[in-house]
């Protein structure tokens, strides 16, 4: 009896800290997200310094992230992400009409990652 009460308490202690996992990639996709809109606002309205700031705390906000992600699924595709980040902090800086682009890019690549993430029963088996 005292195995089944053992199990069962490691399921909901499993499945406690897979939904707050969740919750907590969802909630930082969000965030990044919403940098990568503000980066694209600013620079539509000709103000390149907010620009470019707001691009470099958007760097550093996915760098903290890789730094305490512990369980990535898919880290090939977080580097992409690290790489598109990377490209939209340095047209920023440029003040190049490709920043559009990346964040784009960008974009897609986060909602892929925040995808992946989502423990289904195929990618646990």
């Amino acid at each position: 009896m005292g195995r089944i009460i053992v199990s069962i308490v490691l399921l909901v202690l499993m499945t406690g800290l897979c939904g707050w996992s969740v919750a907590a990639v969802k909630w930082k996709m969000n965030s990044l997200s919403a940098k990568i809109e503000e980066v694209e606002k600013s620079f539509e309205n000709g103000d390149l310094e907010k620009c470019v700031k707001v691009a470099g705390e958007l760097e550093d906000e996915w760098k903290a992230f890789m730094a305490h992600a512990v369980l990535i699924n898919d880290l090939g595709h977080a580097l992409d992400i690290t790489t598109s980040i990377a490209e939209i902090y340095s047209f920023a800086q440029l003040g190049n009409e490709e920043l559009y682009a990346a964040c784009d890019r960008a974009e897609v690549q986060i909602e892929i990652f925040e995808d992946m993430q989502l423990p289904t029963l195929w990618k646990i088996l």
